[in-house]
């Protein structure tokens, strides 16, 4: 079973201090504390982004994001509907904050409500938008005449949410990408623990991956954008200093991804891009009717809690075979255990074959109902195929829609998940004096 996700409150950063030295937090909101108003002010990940614009855009002073875990809450909760009009719903604690519930903070200096950092990357026919804030791809565009160009990839209307929930929509992903068991590992003689965040599982890197992160333009042109990131030693628990690369390349009918990443200490390390495709158009339904092919003769089966077994098993013969095109929807359907499990498709696939000269090879096709075609290049060993099953329509996208269950399919080039604790798996530590070099490409048309 899954946990639960966590909530949010925004602090200031002065009473957070206090409530750490006191044992428990009293404050409501702004201005407010618990006595005054009953309970403490929370938000879910994907209403952070609004409270912040609309109460505390003109806070002079630092706040701290409080990601709070509700398995570790000592206090109440309850949803209370804050605006009879919309019937929306906010977490409410009624009670003191114990802050050993508090498993991540985030400091946040003014301004605080800015939008983050937006950098357009545009060659024949393609316009690519590139965030800051996780470094993440808000926007892919196809298309010579803007009024009939298509977004391809999935995005929140409000580029604010990247900096708090972004879902992992198009963000990169670090410092470890998909699921390590237990939230533990051990590198020779030394166990490190990291926050779990998916139950018993670390998911994506913890509560503050890379997706949350803002990342430094370091460089830009009219085809080109790179962008840094620090990744401190004991960040998230993860050992190591990790410095991280990545840039965005835009030329005729493809987008190319480059990573690089040093470290001083070994380190587990699995980046990844998890952008959602629909090539009929961001908001336009399921992606049932694509066509996808694998160029994978094998995949990870999953366990009840999604992480790997172990096994490295033929797809022949059963509902993974995708070496030849299929559609989508004819796949999610098959009566499968592993489909089950996976509440669809969120699978590693074993990528057949050598790299070749140009050091890549293909990893899948997708193509469209409407004909449109993606095709993935990569130089790493797997490909994570997930059909987005936990869409909820709570996410608002570009077009106006909300997303739904195979809004989009993400096709995350990256090392093989949980490889810490499976030594036969292709090993996944960065370490001192080796540094990490990837490149995945989507061609397009």
């Amino acid at each position: 079973m899954t946990a639960p996700d966590p909530i949010h409150h925004l602090a200031e950063a002065r009473h957070w201090q206090q409530a750490q030295q006191a044992g428990e937090y009293r404050q409501s909101t702004l201005g407010r504390t618990l006595e005054d108003e009953g309970f403490i002010h929370c938000s879910t990940p994907q209403q952070v982004a609004g409270v912040l614009s609309r109460y505390y855009a003109a806070h002079e002073g630092d706040l701290v994001l409080l990601t709070i875990d509700l398995a570790r809450l000592t206090a109440p909760l309850r949803w209370d509907v804050a605006n009879p009009a919309t019937g929306e719903q906010f977490p409410h604690i009624y009670g003191a904050l114990n802050p050993d519930a508090v498993v991540a903070t985030r400091v946040l200096h003014p301004p605080h409500a800015a939008a983050p950092q937006a950098i357009t990357l545009r060659a024949d026919g393609i316009e690519l938008e590139v965030l800051a804030a996780g470094a993440s791809v808000r926007r892919l565009r196809l298309g010579h005449d803007p009024a009939t160009a298509l977004d391809v990839v999935l995005g929140h209307a409000d580029p604010q949410t990247y900096r708090f929930a972004g879902g992992y929509l198009g963000a990169t992903i670090g410092r470890l990408a998909n699921r390590l068991a237990g939230g533990s590992f051990a590198i020779g003689d030394e166990t490190f623990h990291v926050p779990t965040n998916e139950g018993t599982t670390t998911l994506h890197g913890g509560f503050n991956g890379f997706d949350r992160m803002p990342w430094h333009v370091t460089q830009r042109t009219d085809t080109q954008v790179r962008l840094t990131l620090t990744s401190p030693d004991g960040d998230n628990g993860f050992p190591g200093t990790v410095e991280v690369r990545v840039s965005y390349t835009v030329s005729p009918g493809q987008v190319r991804i480059d990573y690089t990443a040093t470290t001083g200490r070994a380190t587990p390390f699995n980046i990844t891009n998890h952008a959602y495709f629909n090539l009929d158009g961001e908001g336009s339904g399921t992606v049932d009717d694509h066509e996808l092919e694998l160029t994978a003769s094998a995949m990870l089966p999953i366990d009840e809690v999604n992480l790997p077994t172990g096994e490295i098993r033929p797809v022949e013969g059963t509902a993974s075979d995708l070496r030849e095109p299929r559609r989508v929807g004819d796949v999610l359907a098959a009566d499968d255990e592993q489909l089950r499990r996976g509440k669809g498709l969120d699978h590693t696939f074993v990528l057949d074959g050598p790299t070749g000269e140009t050091g890549l090879r293909r990893a899948a096709r997708l193509s469209g109902a409407n004909g449109r075609a993606l095709e993935v290049l990569t130089d790493q060993p797997g490909v994570q195929v997930y059909t987005g099953a936990h869409f909820d329509h709570s996410i608002l996208g570009l077009s106006g829609a909300t997303y739904g269950p195979r809004a989009g399919i993400a096709l995350e080039t990256q090392g093989f998940p949980d490889a810490v604790h499976h030594p036969h798996f292709p090993d996944t530590v960065l370490r001192p004096g080796i540094p990490l070099r990837s490149t995945t490409i989507w061609r397009l048309r």
